[in-house]
C-alpha cells in the first residue's frame, strides 16, 4: 500500500464530528514531520503548524525553527512557535532532558488545542518508532499494555503515519524533493531510543530481516489479546477492590485464590503509580506483619488485618519525596538533606537541631519526606514517651507561623521519625545496642 493510501486510511480511526476539521501538526523540521506536513498539504486538509525550539543544539536549533517557519510562510500555513529553556527547566524538574522536552511540548500543544479548538494534535510517529517503543517497554517489564504500542488515535493525539515505515518516508521525501533538517543528536546513542534504533534493531534485523514487520504483526495480535485481558481485569477490579471515601482495601485471602493473582495485583495497583519494579516488594506485604508498607509517588499500600490497604499520600504541596535506602542526598525546594550510614556505637552526639542520629534498624525503607499536616503526632524525644500532636508541639515551642508552614517531617511506615530542625521521635533514638546509625543533616535555605 502506498504512503498516500496508508495516510488517508488512518483518518477512518478518527471519530466523526461536525466540528471544524483543522489539525495541529507538530513539525520539528526533520524528514518525518516534513513528509507529514507535505501529505496534509497535498490532500488539502486544513492544518496549522506547531514548532518547539528546545535550544539544545545552539545555532542548529534556530536553523530548524527558521526552516519550518519559512516552509509555513511559503505555503501560507499558520505557524506557532515556542522556545523553551529546556536544560534549565530539566534541572528544576530533576528529570532527564528528553522527558522534560516531552512534558513541555505536550503541555504547550494542549494549550494551543484549548485556545484554537483544533481537531487533534498530529505527530509523525511511524512504524519504526512503534517497534522501538515496544522493545523499550519489553525491557522495562511494563506488562501487556506496553507491548501493544502506540495507537493511531489516543485521546487528542493522531498518528496517521503509524503504519508507515521509515524507508517509505525517506523514499517519499526523495521522490517529492522535500527539504528537511537533519538532527545530529539522532546519530548519537546517548539517548535510550537512539541506542535501540542504532544498535539493537540493526542487530535483530541481521538475524530476522523482516523483524519490523514481525513486530508490527505481533502488535496487532497483542492489541486483540489486550481487549480480552482488560475485560477480565474489570471483573477482578469489581470483585477485589473495596472502596471507601478515604481508602481502598484488597482482601488478601480472596486475592490469592485468583488465577495469576500476581499479575492481577500488578494491574490493580498500576493506576496508583506502582511500577513493575515494585511488584516483588508489594508481594512481600502479603505474609508481612501489620503496618509494613510500600510507597509510590502518589499512594501508599500497607498490610492491615488480612487486607492490603491503599491510601493517597496527602501533602500540602507537591514537594515531597521518597527516600530509598541507598540515597545520599535529597534536594528540597528550600534546602537539602544529606544522608550517611555510620557503623558502630556512639555515646555522645553534637547538640545540633539540624542533625539527627537515628537507629537505622528501627526504620522501614523507603522513607517519606513531606510537609507536616493537621493530625500529625509523634513522641518527642525527652518527653518520657508521651504522644504529642505536632500542632500542640509548635505552640509549646513558639514556632512562628512562617516556619510552621514550611516544616518538613520524615516518616517511616506512617510513623514520624524526625521533625526536621526541631525534634527527633523517641522511638528512633540511638540505643545501647545500636550498631548501625543513620546520620541526617538538614540544611535549610
Amino acid at each position: 500500500m502506498s504512503i498516500h493510501s496508508t495516510f488517508l486510511q488512518s483518518f477512518h480511526a478518527l471519530p466523526a464530528t461536525a466540528d471544524k476539521q483543522v489539525f495541529l501538526l507538530a513539525v520539528s523540521g526533520g524528514v518525518d514531520s516534513m513528509v507529514l506536513a507535505t501529505l496534509f498539504l497535498q490532500q488539502g486538509i486544513a492544518f496549522e503548524i506547531a514548532h518547539c525550539n528546545y535550544q539544545l543544539r545552539e545555532e542548529a536549533s534556530n536553523l530548524d525553527e527558521q526552516h519550518v517557519r519559512e516552509w509555513a510562510q511559503q505555503h501560507a500555513i499558520p505557524f506557532h512557535c515556542q522556545q523553551f529553556e529546556t536544560k534549565k527547566i530539566s534541572a528544576q524538574f530533576k528529570k532527564g532532558t528528553q522527558e522534560t522536552a516531552r512534558i513541555l511540548r505536550y503541555e504547550w500543544f494542549r494549550y494551543l488545542m484549548q485556545k484554537h479548538h483544533f481537531k487533534a494534535i498530529v505527530t509523525a510517529h511511524h512504524a519504526n518508532d512503534n517497534a522501538e517503543t515496544i522493545l523499550m517497554n519489553l525491557f522495562k517489564g511494563t506488562g501487556i499494555d506496553g507491548l501493544t504500542g502506540m495507537q493511531i488515535i489516543s485521546n487528542d493525539i493522531f498518528r496517521p503515519l503509524l503504519s508507515v515505515y521509515q524507508d517509505q518516508i525517506e523514499a517519499f521525501a526523495k521522490e517529492h524533493q522535500i527539504a528537511f533538517r537533519q538532527d545530529a543528536s539522532n546519530l548519537s546513542d546517548d539517548y535510550t531510543r537512539n541506542a535501540i534504533r542504532l544498535n539493537v534493531l540493526p542487530a535483530i534485523e541481521k538475524l530476522f530481516p523482516a523483524a519490523l514487520q514481525g513486530i508490527t504483526t505481533s502488535m496487532g495480535h497483542l492489541n486483540d489479546a489486550a481487549t480480552i485481558y482488560h475485560d477480565q481485569m474489570d471483573f477482578f477490579k469489581m470483585k477485589l477492590l473495596v472502596k471507601t471515601s478515604t481508602e481502598i482495601k484488597i482482601p488478601i485471602r480472596l486475592l490469592i485464590t485468583m488465577p495469576a493473582f500476581k499479575t492481577i495485583l500488578f494491574e490493580l495497583l498500576k493506576p496508583y503509580g506502582f511500577s513493575s519494579k515494585q511488584q516483588n516488594s508489594v508481594l512481600e506485604l502479603l505474609p508481612a506483619q501489620n503496618g509494613k508498607m510500600v510507597l509510590s509517588n502518589t499512594h501508599r499500600i500497607f498490610k492491615f488485618n488480612h487486607h492490603l490497604v491503599l491510601t493517597p499520600i496527602e501533602h500540602q504541596q507537591t514537594d515531597f519525596c521518597i527516600i530509598q535506602e541507598e540515597e545520599e542526598f535529597v534536594q528540597l525546594d528550600k534546602g537539602a538533606l544529606s544522608i550517611a550510614t555510620l557503623q558502630g556505637s556512639m555515646s555522645s552526639f553534637p547538640n545540633d537541631l539540624y542533625t539527627a542520629y537515628i537507629d537505622k534498624a528501627s526504620l522501614d525503607f523507603p522513607l517519606l519526606l513531606r510537609h507536616w499536616k493537621e493530625g500529625d503526632y509523634f513522641y518527642p524525644i525527652g518527653m518520657n514517651n508521651k504522644k504529642k500532636k505536632l500542632s500542640d508541639f509548635f505552640i509549646d515551642q513558639k514556632v512562628p507561623l512562617h516556619l510552621k508552614e514550611s516544616t518538613w517531617v520524615l516518616e517511616s511506615n506512617q510513623r514520624i521519625v524526625w521533625v526536621l530542625g526541631m525534634r527527633l521521635d523517641e522511638r528512633f533514638k540511638i540505643k545501647p545496642m545500636t550498631t548501625s546509625i543513620l546520620k541526617l543533616v538538614y540544611k535549610p535555605n
